[in-house]
């Protein structure tokens, strides 16, 4: 498997915390979010972390997309649909 792009495993982190969310309606599970971004739990913590200081989700332990966070989600969307039209994704 190819290396990913820290984008790109920002962009999978994200999308697993908004499903999460909306599929349990209370706090995101860690493990599961690991599991649906392809991650090992510790490189899990240390992005969340990341993410929680950048202000793209609220906190590290009980993640959940911030309105910086929803936008940027949006954005990487519209980009990965972008470059799916172009063939490059």
């Amino acid at each position: 498997m190819p290396r990913r792009e820290r984008w790109s495993v920002i962009g999978a982190i994200l999308e697993a915390v908004e499903r999460q969310r909306e599929a349990s309606g209370s706090d995101a599970r860690l493990t599961r979010i690991a599991m649906a971004a392809n991650l090992p739990y510790d490189r899990l913590v240390t992005y969340l972390e990341d993410l929680a200081r950048t202000g793209l989700i609220t906190d590290a332990r009980k993640p959940d997309l911030t309105d910086k966070g929803r936008e940027f989600l949006r954005s990487y969307r519209q980009w990965n649909e972008m470059l799916s039209r172009f063939g490059l994704a």
